[in-house]
């Protein structure tokens, strides 16, 4: 077991850009790293038999490993620490993020990334901080897919097909993003059930649906190679209808895509699960521009620029 922490790590959240739900029926997705959206610092305590602390403010969250059994990040906390041979005493852990948590933005992949480097080191493989983030991923999702602890650990866009290693893509310039959170807890199973209820019900109709997603994350990946974002723009617009039409959006996300629009987004889509959650814009002017027009609501809309990894 290692007896001391690195002092600094970090890792990306994550954003769906093209591809939810139609990713779980065998079509391509393309997520995008936000990058170094939690940070975390590691200072010793003055008792080296205290249990670990660790704090992050801004998602409510300040607890020690020795309540393991009560609180579920406390117990994901720990498995990552655990599996890397990490210290479990003597240490403190403060986070900070401007990225909201349970909004579909990997938060938990975040703080399960950011740890496994706290105790492996800025030069740990990053296939092995993933499978360390993937250790503490199933507290939280049972069966992850692995996607949140890819992206949080690489950064940049990465295309996902299911049962393939992600493809790093590249990026003719770097893309500007307006993530928005709308404010209503979604249920990732409730959204997911939709989809398949669909399929069910309407197997002709559902679909092609579901594989026209899959057609329009091939093209955006195409035009984010050309760095044509007003293209990208047009079809994110498509996506979100499509995803409108499976059932998995609602009036509240509907509402902040067309607002997005109307103040020149390019496009904007749900990202995510849907039902609640985060939107995402495609900026066509200065993105602190349009996420005024949120701000301005009392919603807490993040600016970013994802870079190729």
């Amino acid at each position: 077991m290692s007896l001391a922490l690195h002092e600094h790590a970090s890792a990306c959240a994550k954003v769906i850009l093209l591809g939810e739900h139609s990713v779980v029926h065998g079509q391509p997705a393309l997520a995008a790293g936000l990058p170094e959206a939690l940070q975390l610092r590691a200072t010793r305590l003055d008792d080296p038999g205290a249990p670990l602390r660790c704090s992050i403010p801004a998602w409510d969250l300040d607890f020690t490993l020795a309540e393991v059994s009560t609180h579920p990040v406390a117990r994901a906390c720990g498995d990552v620490i655990s599996h890397c041979d990490g210290p479990i005493t003597g240490w403190r852990i403060d986070g900070t993020t401007a990225i909201v948590a349970r909004a579909g933005l990997g938060s938990s992949a975040a703080i399960t990334v950011a740890l496994a480097r706290l105790v492996l080191g800025p030069a740990a493989p990053i296939e092995s901080v993933v499978e360390a983030s993937i250790v503490g991923e199933r507290v939280f999702h049972g069966t992850p897919s692995g996607i949140d602890s890819e992206v949080a650990a690489r950064g940049g866009v990465l295309r996902f097909v299911r049962g393939q290693p992600p493809e790093a893509l590249t990026l003719a310039r770097p893309l500007p993003l307006v993530i928005v959170p709308s404010g209503v807890e979604r249920n990732t199973a409730d959204q997911v059930a939709k989809v398949h209820r669909a399929l069910e019900r309407w197997p002709a109709i559902a679909r092609p649906v579901v594989e026209t997603l899959g057609r329009i994350a091939n093209a955006g990946q195409e035009e984010l190679a050309r760095g044509d974002f007003a293209r990208f723009g047009e079809l994110a617009d498509m996506a979100h209808a499509l995803l409108g039409a499976l059932g998995v959006s609602s009036p509240v996300l509907d509402r902040l895509c067309a607002q997005a629009r109307a103040h020149g987004a390019f496009g904007a889509k749900l990202t995510g699960a849907g039902g609640g959650g985060c939107i995402v814009a495609v900026p066509s002017g200065p993105a602190e521009d349009l996420a005024a027009v949120f701000r301005a609501e009392g919603l807490q809309p993040l600016c970013v620029e994802v870079r190729a990894a």
